[in-house]
């Protein structure tokens, strides 16, 4: 059997970027960009570069900074909703960018979105079937 390389590797770059609705349990549902986007990679590259000076002290300042620019760039540009019942501290929930980043704060959480980020089968391309080319 042939290995179509198309079907193993291509994504659909509207996917990566929009996300997709990923389950996490209890009827909560996350919308999920993909990791190493477009606009995760410029955010990211960005934020570094303001922050060279502080990352470069390789330090517990310079740890907290990248935790910092990771929760933003997640926040930014890959947890980009949610919904069912999602609670915080006992207390409802709604989907925005700054409920985003903090929850994005726990490191478990985070860790949790960046490895459905990195998922590739939830950003799949389709193969088409080209009309009139068989």
């Amino acid at each position: 059997m042939a290995f179509d390389l198309f079907t193993q590797f291509a994504t659909d770059e509207t996917a990566e970027l929009q996300g997709t609705w990923r389950a996490i349990g209890n009827d909560i549902e996350l919308l999920i960009a993909r990791s190493g986007n477009r606009n995760y990679a410029r955010l990211l590259n960005m934020l570094i570069e303001s922050n060279r000076q502080t990352l470069d002290l390789r330090n517990e300042v310079a740890d907290a900074k990248s935790d910092e620019i990771m929760v933003e760039v997640l926040a930014e540009t890959v947890l980009l909703g949610w919904r069912g019942p999602v609670m915080f501290k006992g207390k409802d929930l709604p989907y925005s960018k700054a409920n985003a980043k903090e929850v994005l704060k726990m490191r478990e959480f985070r860790l949790m979105v960046a490895r459905l980020s990195d998922d590739m089968a939830a950003y799949r391309a389709k193969l088409e079937v080209e009309q009139g080319n068989g």
